[in-house]
């Protein structure tokens, strides 16, 4: 999964969903920290955690689909301490983000 995940951010660029910033907050020092999602995977600033299944409801059904959380991790710049954040986003979801196309930028603009 992480050799893919390199892989593919060396064919991404830090736009779209890759752009948006994750918001870290040292508990020693207070200090605030804003990387992009591109920065901490492209920098290995994460660590995979182990996948769960999560019910999923569509409509009527529910089912169980496989979701593996992603804990991103850095030093405080200020203090040295550890800055540790659980994204939102599991690791299936980004993968497919990365693999998918661009949109068209003559019909999105």
């Amino acid at each position: 999964m992480l050799d893919l995940l390199k892989e593919l951010l060396t064919k991404k660029h830090e736009k779209g969903f890759l752009a948006n910033k994750v918001i870290l907050t040292c508990r020693s020092c207070g200090n605030t920290e804003k990387p992009t999602y591109y920065e901490l995977l492209s920098n290995r600033q994460f660590e995979v955690m182990e996948q769960a299944s999560v019910p999923v409801v569509d409509g009527v059904y529910e089912e169980e689909v496989p979701a593996t959380p992603i804990k991103f991790k850095m030093k405080c710049p200020v203090c040295g301490s550890d800055v540790e954040a659980f994204s939102p986003v599991p690791m299936e979801y980004i993968l497919m983000i990365l693999q998918s196309n661009q949109p068209d930028q003559i019909m999105y603009g």
